[in-house]
């Protein structure tokens, strides 16, 4: 039989993050002989201990760990709320950081599907049905998802092109990937892979991904060597990066 024990203020505590969130965690002794960290469904942080070691253990446990703890509980919680999003006529979605309302017109004698965008819309017509919600917003789901793509690689090439000449610097290939916690990375032979969820966000914080991603091309590292070439052309990256932290949790989380 197993038996657990969860005692007294020990077995609690709060883990900070370096972008100025938190997380509680709890302890749980148990007779098992190795500790354990164990992130629920619902994003619950528990250490898992044997009933001999003490409570300090599993609060270093968590400590040592934190970057892992942050992402896990990330995960979790874009995975859990993912769904919040509905798109169906009348929703609001992103683009270049600004609310556009979807609308959606019926056109069964449409081959293939249109979509404009315009300062206030995103007028998709073609022969989707809207009263039929499951299929409908699965299907309005897809087409939108492509549409973003489509938009953020010429978005996203255009500016790669602009920054490059600026920071007399060269790139590879660049692809637009469906990543699930990166806005961009940069391989050792210049190619550039980029977030197609840039396109969702204000364009001065796409800009600083490009341009972070384009600094590696002269230090693949996050070195002061690096920092100084992305301050060089943002000035302001620091407070950039900041705002793309808190955009991170509602961007991910629905899209």
């Amino acid at each position: 039989m197993k038996v657990e024990h969860i005692e007294d203020r020990r077995s609690t505590g709060i883990l900070p993050f370096e972008d100025g969130n938190f997380c509680s965690y709890r302890i749980v002794k148990s007779n098992r002989k190795t500790m354990a960290l164990q992130i629920s469904k619902t994003g619950e942080v528990i250490v898992r201990l044997p009933l001999s070691a003490p409570y300090r253990f599993g609060h270093e446990l968590v400590l040592k760990n934190s970057s892992w703890v942050y992402e896990a509980v990330r995960k979790v919680k874009i995975q859990s709320a993912r769904q919040q999003l509905s798109w169906t006529d009348g929703s609001v979605l992103l683009l270049f950081g600004e609310k556009r309302t979807l609308r959606i017109l019926p056109d069964f004698k449409r081959k293939g599907i249109l979509i404009k965008e315009s300062p206030a819309d995103l007028t998709l017509t073609g022969s989707i049905n809207p009263e039929d919600l499951r299929e409908g917003e699965n299907a309005v789901r897809t087409v939108i998802k492509s549409w973003y793509r489509q938009r953020a690689r010429q978005y996203l090439e255009e500016k790669t092109a602009v920054w490059s000449r600026i920071m007399n610097t060269d790139y590879g290939r660049i692809a637009i990937r469906d990543q699930a916690t990166r806005w961009g990375s940069c391989s050792g032979k210049g190619n550039l892979n980029f977030n197609w969820r840039l396109v969702l966000l204000p364009e001065d914080l796409a800009d600083y991904v490009v341009v972070h991603e384009l600094a590696h091309r002269f230090f693949m590292n996050h070195s002061k060597a690096f920092w100084s070439i992305v301050e060089r052309e943002i000035p302001d990256y620091r407070s950039r990066r900041k705002r793309l932290r808190e955009y991170e949790s509602d961007i991910y989380q629905k899209y």
